[in-house]
């Protein structure tokens, strides 16, 4: 590798330190709280709203429909994110699969 033995060890280290650790998967987290569960609410709703928004200022601005694209998509929007609210709140635990064992 290189003629100082000092950094072949380190190098050699770096490595093996990166191979044994594994970076924090995100995948699938949810809120531990109930605070995070009522601001991912709060998202979701805005969420909805900004884009059926801004979809419709998008489709008034291209096709000169003034302002029913934005009227139908503000109602569509905030429909979706209520949706998206029912969905989050209503969400259920997975049940832990225990068999019975009583005979």
């Amino acid at each position: 590798m290189s003629d100082d033995p000092t950094l072949d060890t380190l190098k050699r280290k770096i490595d093996l330190a990166k191979k044994t650790t594994q970076p924090p998967s995100l995948k699938g987290v949810k809120p531990l709280n109930l605070a995070g569960k009522f601001f991912n609410v709060g998202v979701e709703l805005v969420a909805g709203v900004f884009v059926g928004t801004g979809m419709g200022l998008l489709i008034d601005w291209a096709f000169g429909t003034s302002p029913w694209g934005l009227i139908s998509l503000f109602i569509l929007g905030s429909a979706a994110g209520m949706l998206n609210i029912y969905r989050a709140l209503t969400q259920k635990k997975p049940k832990e699969n225990k068999k019975n064992t009583h005979v």
